[in-house]
């Protein structure tokens, strides 16, 4: 594990940092930024594992189950056979359908449920774009399709085609993976994943009160500390937009529905890139060349890259990481307009240009921009010190459930204003297990997510805010000091290639 800084003993990491000694292990680069639109194709209930105990439930439990029937009638059911959805007019032998995927051979097979579907001829039809397919091509799709793909997506997926073999030398699925598929169904009927409206709109009422107090002090245009005052409030106001359009993008259900354009007029952002993005991190998290959260380099770096693909001011990143983090709001809102012009996204376009006239109405420019390279700052903060720091995989990852264990670690904040500011980031492991539960569900789960992990062999980590935050920044002086390894893979592959990867690459919008 060559080129990873001193002090981390990958799978056994200690959860006290401080404790941890070892050898870090070998960096896994990221691959191109692969869009994440509608992570997966994949479909199915759970599987039950017949003598397998859930980790016992918080007493919240009892309260939520009230509501268990009404959840459970809008929760997909298992597929059954019907005719398999194809493209219109085209053969699997037609070189459009595969056009871009020299080296992925005409026998596309995926696994949902337990079940091999042969996706060779519905690849061009997904919704979502042929790479999301490609991505998972001999692999186990199931938890991705739950957790990504609405009602009447799963509904869809009754038509896939079955396979007539699986492919060979495939791990069958891991007995913590089905473990956690009854678990989950369990949570389902139990109505965790119901919305409370009382706490939902706590998270938009307290938003829009740091937003109008923000546009209040800005009007202050004699006073620079009332400037600076703005620039923070109105920082903190963006942070807490981009969690509220992370829930809703995320969420399932008639009212996400409703409030997903929330992200374009109050977050000035379109939350179809913003879907195609950040899926793929949820579906194969720390997976180098697909998670593109990983792929910081050539700004900052995890691990000690090829000769070829270094920068001379990798030897200060521990020093001037806080600059390139602060811009990551004003990158993501000018990728992202960008996006939805070129795909033709015009509600979503018509929505940033609502907010950006709204906002520039009343607030400065100057103040502006400075509250986006606040909130960048924020974010970028505590997007990144829950998975960097965690294992990375060169190769294919593990299961989902034990690939999400082994590369993220909950955050344990320390105050009341981080617990708000965090926006439920720090409960991160829960969130990437249970990605459609509404995040003030995650606290009273804590406890049995730690259970699931003792009983299932699977590692639970959480470390204070501040720890984590050093944590991360020891990183990147640790590889700052290294030198460059020939050979070492890069965070994004080369698109003049034709492997699985650049193909991903060239996917991007």
């Amino acid at each position: 594990l060559a080129g990873r800084p001193a002090g981390y003993k990958g799978a056994q990491r200690c959860l006290d940092c401080a404790a941890e000694t070892g050898q870090r292990g070998a960096m896994i680069p990221l691959p191109s930024k692969s869009s994440v639109a509608a992570a997966a194709l994949l479909a199915g209930n759970a599987a039950v594992c017949s003598g397998f105990t859930a980790p016992s439930l918080p007493m919240q439990t009892a309260r939520l189950s009230a509501s268990a029937a009404r959840h459970t009638s809008s929760q997909p059911l298992r597929m059954v056979a019907t005719p398999p959805l194809q493209p219109p007019g085209k053969s699997i032998d037609d070189p459009s359908v595969w056009e871009g995927t020299k080296n992925v051979n005409r026998e596309l097979l995926v696994r949902i449920d337990d079940e091999w579907y042969d996706l060779s001829r519905w690849r061009a039809a997904h919704p979502a774009g042929t790479h999301w397919i490609d991505m998972f091509k001999d692999r186990d799709a199931t938890e991705v399709m739950y957790g990504f793909h609405s009602t009447k997506g799963m509904e869809m997926m009754k038509r896939l085609p079955k396979a007539k073999h699986a492919p060979e030398g495939v791990a069958p699925v891991t007995q913590s993976t089905r473990n956690f598929r009854k678990w989950r169904q369990e949570l389902v009927d139990a109505g965790w994943f119901e919305r409370e409206w009382d706490k939902e709109l706590f998270n938009v009422g307290s938003w829009a009160a740091a937003f109008t107090l923000g546009v209040c002090l800005s009007q202050f245009t004699g006073s620079i500390a009332m400037q600076f005052a703005a620039v923070t409030v109105l920082g903190i106001a963006n942070t807490i937009a981009g969690w509220l359009s992370h829930d809703y993008t995320h969420g399932r259900g008639k009212f996400c529905e409703i409030m997903r354009p929330f992200g374009s007029f109050c977050g000035g952002m379109s939350p179809t890139w913003w879907s195609d993005k950040h899926n793929t991190h949820h579906a194969l998290t720390n997976e180098v060349g697909i998670d593109e959260d990983i792929a910081t380099d050539p700004a900052l770096y995890l691990w000690a890259p090829d000769p070829k693909n270094d920068s001379p001011a990798r030897k200060w990143q521990g020093v001037f990481w806080p600059i390139p983090m602060s811009f990551l709001f004003v990158l993501w809102r000018f990728d992202s307009l960008q996006v939805a012009i070129k795909r033709k996204l015009w509600p979503e376009v018509f929505g940033c240009l609502c907010h950006y006239a709204f906002v520039l109405s009343f607030v400065p420019p100057l103040t502006f921009l400075g509250a986006l390279f606040v909130s960048g700052f924020m974010t970028a903060v505590i997007t990144t010190v829950t998975h960097q720091g965690e294992e990375l995989f060169f190769d294919k990852s593990p299961d989902f459930v034990d690939a999400q264990y082994m590369s993220t670690r909950d955050a344990a904040c320390t105050n009341p204003f981080s617990e708000w500011l965090w926006g439920g980031m720090q409960y991160q492991l829960e969130h990437h297990l249970f990605p459609t539960m509404p995040r003030y569900k995650y606290p009273a789960l804590m406890e049995a997510v730690e259970n699931f992990g003792k009983e299932n062999g699977l590692e639970y980590r959480i470390t204070d805010e501040w720890t984590l935050l050093k944590m991360n920044i020891d990183i990147y002086k640790e590889v700052a000091t290294l030198d460059a390894v020939p050979g070492a893979k890069a965070s994004r592959p080369d698109t003049g290639k034709e492997d699985l990867g650049s193909i991903l690459q060239k996917k991007i919008v």
